[in-house]
């Protein structure tokens, strides 16, 4: 089933407005074309303060809507190849996850950004237990998970006091698709997973926008993160077409600078 509208900016917009309570949007916003020769890019975040920088509209739209690069559809053209910079200040700092709603507000009115829901199916992966069974310890830390990466290259993904679906989760960013936790195992286990990353999937800057080293010449890579789950974890993903709900843009427009 397939629900069209707007935005969910405008809906949540008029059902504050039903309440009393006026939406929150940005005071200022300044968007302009990205730098062509300029490297990096992300989200970064400042108390009321949020900057995108170096970014497509698609970008934009995961981050208004908190979604993987998989959950957006119909980016097609200049809104998957064309990099912008936004700057937008609030009048007082963020409450938690509000920019978001914000940023959505924003692509409506500055990019004439119109989408809608949808479930669709899409190539992932199934996260099962594998034939001898998970190799699951239990936890010893409080809830996080990390990445980071080792001298030679390689990934490591350590995730303490987690669900299957937040490991699901963590390997739906490590493999750049979709994964559906369907191992049936509950409560939450420490975990730590050392793997090649690949190429394909493999990010070149961190956090804030600084280029990644690259791994030695000599540098000899670790197992693929297919196989180091099953010998590490005793869990295994196994390729699918699973159903997951995605965001559409109908229409968007390049955006005016001011």
């Amino acid at each position: 089933m397939t629900l069209r509208c707007l935005s969910l900016a405008a809906l949540a917009a008029s059902l504050n407005l039903l309440c009393g309570q006026p939406a929150a949007t940005f005071e200022a916003a300044s968007i302009k074309p990205a730098n062509g020769a300029a490297r990096g890019g992300g989200l970064q975040l400042d108390s009321g303060r949020l900057r995108i920088v170096n970014s497509s509209l698609k970008f934009c739209v995961e981050v208004a809507w908190n979604l993987k690069d998989f959950q957006v559809a119909g980016a097609t053209g200049w809104m998957d190849s064309e990099h912008f910079d936004i700057d937008a200040v609030a009048g007082r700092p963020f409450a938690k996850g509000e920019y978001r709603t914000m940023l959505q507000a924003l692509l409506a009115d500055r990019f004439g950004l119109a989408t809608h829901r949808q479930v669709l199916d899409r190539p992932g992966y199934a996260l099962v237990a594998a034939k001898n069974g998970p190799k699951l310890p239990p936890p010893q830390d409080s809830p996080d998970i990390l990445f980071s990466r080792t001298p030679a290259g390689d990934v490591t993904l350590k995730a303490t006091s987690a669900s299957m679906k937040q490991l699901a989760d963590a390997l739906a960013t490590a493999t750049g698709s979709l994964v559906v936790d369907q191992t049936g195992i509950e409560g939450k286990y420490d975990v730590s997973l050392e793997y090649a990353p690949d190429p394909a999937n493999q990010p070149k800057f961190n956090k804030r926008g600084e280029p990644l080293p690259e791994p030695p010449a000599d540098a000899t890579p670790g197992p693929s993160i297919f196989a180091a789950l099953q010998e590490r974890l005793g869990l295994k993903l196994e390729a699918r077409k699973l159903p997951v709900e995605v965001i559409v843009i109908d229409q968007a427009r390049r955006p005016s600078e001011n």
